[in-house]
Parts: C-alpha cells; sequence; structure tokens
C-alpha cells in the first residue's frame, strides 16, 4: 500500500497581510524586492536596450544601472510591446507580493507616464527610477533648493523651474523627464502638478 505524504498547500496572502507600497515609496519597494532581485537574476533579456550608452549619459547613472532598469521593465512588460499598461503593473506588483489596490497602480503610472498617454515606455520607467536614486543623494538640499523656486510653501513648481534649482544647489543635474516623473510622485491630489510643501513632505520619505 502506497502511503502518500499530504501535500502542502500553497500559502496564499490575501492583499490585505501584503506589504502595503506607499505611492511614493513603490520604487524602493520594486527595486529592494527580494522576489524582484531573483527574477531579475534568472531573467534573460528578450531584446537589448539599443541606446545604453546615451541613456547612460543622459541620466548620469552607470550602464550596469540601465541594464537592471531594463530587465526590471521587461519583467514588467508582459506583452512584449515596449510599452507598460496598468494592468502589466498590477500583475508585477501582485507576483512580488506588493499592495495591488486601484489607488497604488494609478500612482504608479501618474509617477511615470510623462506623456500622458496611458502606457509607460522605457524611458519614462528610467526616468522615475533614476530621479529617486537622485532625490536620496541631495535630501540635505532640497529646502534650499526650492528656496530658489520660491519661499511660499503652496507655490506649484514646475518641471523646468525644478531642474533649473536643482542644477543651481547640487552638484548632478536632472532632466525634465526626471523632474516630471519627481512633481508627479509628489503630487497628493491627482492634479498632475505639486506644491513646495508637497515636494518636500515627499523628500521626507525617501
Amino acid at each position: 500500500m502506497n502511503s502518500r505524504r499530504p501535500q502542502k498547500k500553497k500559502e496564499v496572502r490575501s492583499f490585505s497581510e501584503m506589504p502595503v507600497a506607499k505611492d511614493n515609496q513603490f520604487w524602493d519597494a520594486l527595486m529592494e524586492n527580494k522576489v524582484a532581485k531573483k527574477l531579475i537574476k534568472k531573467h534573460k533579456c528578450k531584446a537589448k536596450c539599443e541606446n545604453i550608452d546615451e541613456l547612460a549619459k543622459r541620466y548620469e547613472v552607470s550602464k550596469q544601472e540601465v541594464e537592471k532598469v531594463f530587465k526590471i521593465f521587461q519583467l514588467m512588460d508582459d506583452d512584449g510591446s515596449g510599452t507598460i499598461s496598468s494592468s502589466e503593473v498590477a500583475k508585477m506588483l501582485n507576483e512580488l507580493g506588493i499592495d495591488v489596490s486601484p489607488k497604488v497602480v494609478q500612482a504608479v503610472m501618474r509617477s511615470s507616464d510623462v506623456s500622458g498617454d496611458g502606457q509607460i515606455d522605457f524611458e519614462e520607467f528610467l526616468a522615475a527610477v533614476t530621479s529617486k536614486i537622485k532625490l536620496s543623494t541631495v535630501k540635505a538640499d532640497v529646502e534650499l533648493m526650492l528656496s530658489k523656486i520660491d519661499h511660499n510653501p503652496e507655490k506649484v513648481i514646475t518641471a523646468e523651474e525644478l531642474v533649473v534649482a536643482w542644477s543651481e544647489t547640487v552638484s548632478t543635474n536632472i532632466t525634465v523627464k526626471e523632474a516630471c516623473a519627481l512633481i508627479q510622485q509628489a503630487d497628493t491630489q491627482g492634479r498632475g502638478k505639486a506644491t513646495i510643501h508637497e515636494f518636500i513632505t515627499m523628500c521626507q520619505t525617501v
């Protein structure tokens, strides 16, 4: 008589039990997620990042960083279209055990889709990631940087103003796309713009 061991049921966590990625902390959660790191290591790129040298120079990051972000992008681009939709973002979040509530998915799309076409292309995705990395290195200079724009905390920041103030305050530069991504992440009302106060509040969580 064959005695079979009862198979363990696969543990399924409800969304409420999953670690929640707050709107402006999504990118950190994605980049540091242990499951994501394993997937990235195993992932074989379906395509090459053609303009890797140009992108590394434009966003002032290493080619290795661009390649890493490209792998994450390809993991999320489920249909191989070269862009990421909200449904693909939700699917990847679910696989990584990160909160997939509509609010979080919308926040991800809002903070990345600079063109506003409802899809995230690779450069938009890269800009969102690199902008967070750069912001974490200049946190101490943020208030000084924003004071160059205006001392009024309710003043709305434009991407162009942020690019200029950034270049005048710290040693690195950011592109307009990176500035747009940061402003969208700071936007708590979904208006497509952010005040100086909202930007400072967002910086405190980086």
